[in-house]
C-alpha cells in the first residue's frame, strides 16, 4: 500500500483515458474545456499553458542544482524518456488536432496547430518534472502543489485550443511514467551521475535555459507570456547563483 500513491495518477489517467474513449466524451469535454477560455482571459491561459513548454520546464529544474543533486541527474533520464513517449507516439498516431475538426468552433489562443495531437507534449512535461519533484522530494505540500500546477497546465492545452481530452490523459500518464523510471534509472547510476562534472554540465544546460527565456523565447508561440516567461527565468538563475555563492563561502 506504501507504494499506491507512486501509481495513481497514472491509474487516473488511464482510468480517465478509457472512460472518455467509452462514453465517446472527447469532443463533448474539449468544448467544455475550451470554453473557459472567453469566459475567463486569454492573457491568464497563456500565461499558464507555458508551463509545458520544455524549455520553461527545464529552466525549472535549475533550482535543484548543488542541492538536489540526485534528482539533477534524473531528470537527464527524465528528458529523455518523456521526449521518446511524446514524439514516438506522434509518429505512429496520426490525429487531427480540433481547429483541424472542428473548425471556427475552437477558441484558439496561440498558434492553431492542426496536426500530430497525440499525445500532448505540454502535458507530459508538466507531469515529467511535477512527478519527479513529487516523487523526488517527498513533499506534501510540494506534491499538493506539483499535482495542482501539472493538472491546471496540462488542461489548459484544451483550453487554449490545441489538444483533446485524450491527448492530455495520455500526456499525463507517460510523464508520471517517465518520472518514476527516470528516478529508478538515477537511482542505480548515482554514482556517475553525482560526478561533479556531470552535475556542471547538466547545471550549464539548465542555466542555458533559463537564459534563454530572459533573452526572449519566442518559440513558445505565446507573446502574452513574455513577462511571465522572462520572471522565470530570471528568479532560477538568481537561485542557482546564490546556492553557488553560499557553496563559495
Amino acid at each position: 500500500m506504501r507504494h499506491a500513491p507512486l501509481w495513481l495518477v497514472p491509474a487516473a489517467a488511464g482510468g480517465g483515458f478509457a472512460l472518455i474513449w467509452l462514453l465517446d466524451a472527447n469532443r463533448a469535454l474539449f468544448l467544455a474545456l475550451n470554453a473557459l477560455g472567453p469566459a475567463t482571459s486569454d492573457w491568464l491561459w497563456a500565461n499558464i499553458t507555458v508551463l509545458g513548454d520544455t524549455v520553461v520546464a527545464f529552466a525549472l529544474c535549475l533550482p535543484l542544482w548543488r542541492r538536489r543533486p540526485e534528482l539533477v541527474w534524473a531528470f537527464v533520464f527524465v528528458a529523455l524518456l518523456g521526449t521518446l513517449w511524446v514524439h514516438g507516439l506522434k509518429q505512429v498516431i496520426d490525429v487531427d488536432r480540433p481547429p483541424a475538426v472542428l473548425g471556427d468552433a475552437v477558441h484558439v489562443i496561440g498558434p492553431a496547430y492542426r496536426a500530430h495531437t497525440f499525445p500532448s507534449g505540454h502535458a507530459t512535461t508538466v507531469f515529467a518534472i511535477g512527478g519527479l519533484l513529487t516523487l523526488g522530494m517527498r513533499s506534501r505540500a510540494l506534491a499538493a502543489a506539483a499535482l495542482t500546477v501539472a493538472t491546471i497546465a496540462a488542461l489548459s492545452r484544451a483550453v487554449v485550443g490545441v489538444h483533446w481530452p485524450l491527448d492530455i490523459l495520455a500526456g499525463a500518464f507517460g510523464g508520471w511514467l517517465a518520472a518514476l523510471i527516470a528516478l529508478e534509472l538515477a537511482r542505480r547510476t548515482t554514482r556517475f551521475g553525482t560526478r561533479p562534472a556531470v552535475q556542471w554540465l547538466i547545471g550549464l544546460f539548465l542555466a542555458a535555459c533559463a537564459a534563454w527565456l530572459v533573452i526572449g523565447h519566442a518559440q513558445s508561440g505565446y507573446p502574452q507570456a513574455d513577462t511571465f516567461q522572462r520572471a522565470i527565468g530570471i528568479c532560477c538563475l538568481a537561485a542557482a547563483a546564490a546556492r553557488l555563492r553560499r557553496a563559495a563561502a
